[in-house]
């Protein structure tokens, strides 16, 4: 019985039938059996390159008795329609996070060298807003009654880096005057830009000062409102 013959007593090399020796595989079976396995190889294979494989056609077939090739094709489509359901969501997402990013970007840089940096109160380390010695100028605007004149100017920080300010007028001036921001950061390399309306309730002059304070400096001017017919 030539079915048990060996070349060696262990491997033979490739060249028999029996290939490793021992194994109670007769070659002819081995061979089958591996023509199985490279089938079922590049079946798996053709349906990965497809898509994944999720269930749906093997469903179809045993439940619709549909063809083996045409579950498979339409399992494969819908996999399909699934991975371009995703990247549009992806898209999706990623443009809307640009979006939100750019626009908070925005936002900040608007706010960049106004928003303060530290949480305390400024008017207990400030103190009762006082005039200073040197004035940076004086702002006079004219008026009608009740109709508002706007003067804007820009300041920089005295230091490198940032400074708390507090931006307020003296006692005793009219509340015909407004400034904004009257709080923030002040910048050593950029501007910070300061907006003082003048809304007259009352006719006559309207005179106080503008003070802007940090922990290091002081900034002072004089306001003359005047109200014209």
């Amino acid at each position: 019985d030539w079915s048990q013959f060996v070349d060696f007593d262990e491997f033979d090399g490739g060249d028999g039938q029996m290939g490793v020796a021992g194994d109670g595989k007769k070659g002819l079976e081995k061979e089958w059996t591996g023509a199985t396995q490279m089938a079922k190889s590049k079946t798996m294979s053709a349906k990965n390159a497809w898509g994944k494989s999720t269930g749906y056609a093997e469903k179809l077939i045993d439940e619709k008795g549909m063809d083996t090739s045409r579950a498979q094709q339409l399992e494969n489509w819908m996999n399909q329609q699934e991975v371009l359901a995703e990247r549009k969501q992806h898209r999706f997402m990623t443009e809307d996070y640009d979006k939100v990013e750019t626009d908070e970007d925005w936002r900040n840089l608007s706010k960049f060298g106004v928003e303060r940096n530290q949480e305390f109160d400024l008017n207990e380390a400030f103190g009762a807003v006082q005039p200073g010695n040197d004035l940076q100028g004086v702002i006079e605007l004219n008026s009608r009654i009740n109709q508002p004149k706007v003067y804007e100017f820009k300041l920089k920080n005295s230091f490198m880096g940032f400074s708390d300010f507090r931006a307020a007028f003296s006692a005793g001036t009219p509340t015909d005057w407004v400034v904004e921001p009257t709080e923030g950061s002040l910048s050593g390399r950029t501007d910070t830009d300061f907006i003082i309306r003048f809304r007259p309730q009352n006719p006559g002059l309207s005179e106080g000062y503008l003070v802007i304070d940090t922990e290091d400096a002081k900034w002072t001017w004089k306001l003359i409102g005047n109200t014209s017919m």
